[in-house]
């Protein structure tokens, strides 16, 4: 069995480090504030949440996790909300009760299938949903939790609520979350600039409301043990320099390590041989054949100027909009190249840390180094 994950939430053998980090997390949610947890894509943050979940747990907080990546409009984010919250409840048919006389715009429902399992749906009783029924919803933690079972909610890719009618709903949802005694909140998201506006923007209702903690890359070192490690488990061997090469190779982002380590395990386990530098670089290269067709049409979605983006990025990220950077990569006005990257970064082809700005996907990059 591969020793590698990737692609799924990371659970134990095949997640390391970020103690300090789950520690933290735990620590400031149970101690009743509220978090804004920042880093880009492919980070690792949902699988840190999770471990986190796991210790607030032991400690009888319910967590109810919600991912507002699906949700399109109120109605959704009202059942989607209304089920994760279902889910954590021991009496079914209790809660499905209370919530119908907690919140008056829904009709709730619980049935069983054939093999007993409870199915849970709700109707609405207005053709519109009002807004009485949408703040009912978001009081309902509050009303189900208590001094000695308190609630978090861990709201997963809450930039999107700008979807649910932009301002209004932030207004709507900080206005509750200032009322309420017994529910804390984790925010997170894979868009980090708009994550970021959000919450130290002075115009924003979310400004100065949560503790800011941001994900930074894995330390080498420990990385380094951990694939150490995960290949002697097969009788395979990799040296620091080769171990240290196959982080480098991969952005030093954990997915794409994880993906890398993945790939290399699968080409030589029949082999039982070292790990080398030769074969990091082979496998980084099937890699990219493998996506290929993908990188292709990704890249051919750019506008030219994005795609001239790129190849400057290849070179540095750095100092972007100074004058210096236009000038030696012939770069046009610096709105034009502000515009391009906010395109990039909004499809999150481009990430930035600090002042850095890189191409997120170091596989692409990969791929981008032999057309641009």
């Amino acid at each position: 069995m591969n020793p590698f994950s990737y692609g799924t939430i990371v659970k134990e053998p095949y997640y390391y480090n970020r103690y300090e980090e789950c520690k933290r997390i735990v620590s400031t949610l149970a101690g009743g504030n509220n978090l804004v947890l920042f880093a880009p894509r492919r980070y690792g943050k949902t699988s840190l949440v999770f471990r986190a979940i796991e210790e607030l747990e032991k400690r009888k907080f319910t967590c109810i996790y919600f991912d507002f990546l699906p949700v399109y409009s109120r109605e959704s984010f009202i059942e989607s909300y209304s089920k994760a919250i279902l889910k954590k409840q021991n009496n079914l048919e209790k809660a499905v009760k209370k919530i119908a006389g907690l919140i008056k715009g829904i009709r709730p429902k619980l049935v069983f299938d054939q093999m007993s399992n409870p199915e849970f749906s709700l109707d609405f009783t207005d053709e519109k949903v009002s807004e009485k029924t949408l703040e009912d919803i978001l009081d309902l933690p509050e009303n189900l939790a208590s001094k000695e079972k308190k609630y978090i909610i861990i709201f997963d890719e809450f930039q999107e609520i700008n979807k649910l009618n932009g301002e209004n709903f932030e207004n709507l949802l900080r206005s509750k979350i200032q009322q309420q005694k017994n529910v804390n909140y984790l925010f997170l998201g894979s868009r980090t600039h708009l994550l970021n506006d959000m919450f130290n923007n002075k115009s924003r209702a979310f400004y100065n409301s949560a503790m800011l903690m941001q994900i930074e890359t894995l330390p080498k070192n420990e990385t380094i043990e951990f694939l150490k490690d995960r290949f002697l488990q097969s009788n395979i061997t990799i040296d620091e320099p080769v171990a240290l090469n196959l982080i480098d190779q991969a952005g030093n982002i954990p997915y794409y390590i994880q993906l890398l380590a993945a790939e290399i395990w699968q080409y030589i386990v029949a082999l039982h041989q070292v790990v080398s530098n030769e074969v990091v670089s082979l496998c980084v290269e099937r890699i990219v054949d493998l996506k290929n067709d993908y990188y292709f049409e990704l890249y051919d979605r750019q506008s030219a100027y994005q795609k001239k983006i790129f190849k400057a990025l290849l070179i540095s990220g750095e100092n972007v909009f100074s004058s210096e950077y236009t000038k030696r990569h012939r770069l046009s006005a610096t709105s034009t190249t502000q515009k391009a990257i906010l395109g990039l970064i909004e499809s999150g082809i481009i990430e930035k840390v600090s002042a850095n700005y890189f191409i997120a996907d170091p596989f692409f990059k990969r791929f981008l180094s032999r057309y641009a």
